[in-house]
């Protein structure tokens, strides 16, 4: 009996880990502000902020969408999408070193004073002679993120008439399918207002 279960076990976590049981979906996020409507099958035109080779392609993607959701594609047009894209480095936190003997200077100086030395019995954040403390070694306290920013200003009159940025945390998916993943979600919001809005990120 004991054998059987534990055939079913190693089973159950080689399906879990094989796939067969999905893994939760990366999500980002979407905010969008409109200042003024886009009528549908308005001409735009698409710029990146830097032309990097990945922008150029994110850039490649914008107009793909822009048509397949019939709008028009123009350099020339009077409306003009600009996007960058930037990662924003995440914080860690190493949980404080655990330190059992400290030296330290004597404050008072003579020339013939030895250093101080103090045994660390307990300190209950950072551990002593007696306890590891409460450091769980280092640990992430705000993950990275990529970022795609996008902005519509009218050419003629310099008004803005849309903003947008997506975020998504930067996992085993790289940069540029997290982009391939948050342009159609800001080309879906297009010229409305949404807050935290959850999209699929891969």
């Amino acid at each position: 009996m004991m054998r059987i279960v534990g055939v079913l076990l190693i089973a159950m976590g080689f399906l879990g880990a094989g796939g067969l049981f999905p893994a939760a979906a990366q999500q980002g996020l979407l905010n969008t502000v409109a200042y003024g409507k886009i009528a549908p099958g308005t001409p735009i035109a698409v710029r990146p902020l830097d032309n990097s080779d990945q922008n150029l392609a994110v850039q490649k993607h914008f107009e793909r969408q822009l048509k397949a959701k019939g709008y028009a594609v123009s350099d020339d047009a009077n409306l003009v999408l600009s996007f960058e894209t930037r990662d924003v480095v995440g914080a860690w936190s190493d949980g404080g070193v655990r330190t059992v003997i400290e030296l330290k200077n004597n404050r008072h100086r003579t020339g013939q004073d030895p250093p101080q030395i103090n045994l660390n019995i307990y300190n209950s954040s950072r551990g002593g002679l007696l306890n590891k403390g409460q450091g769980g070694g280092t640990s992430i306290v705000t993950p990275s993120q990529y970022r795609l920013d996008a902005v519509i200003d009218n050419r003629s009159n310099g008004e803005r008439v849309w903003q947008a940025w997506a975020t998504a945390e930067i996992r085993g998916a790289g940069t540029g399918a997290l982009s391939q993943a948050m342009v159609p979600a800001l080309v879906d919001n297009l010229g409305s207002t949404v807050k935290n809005q959850p999209f699929s990120a891969r």
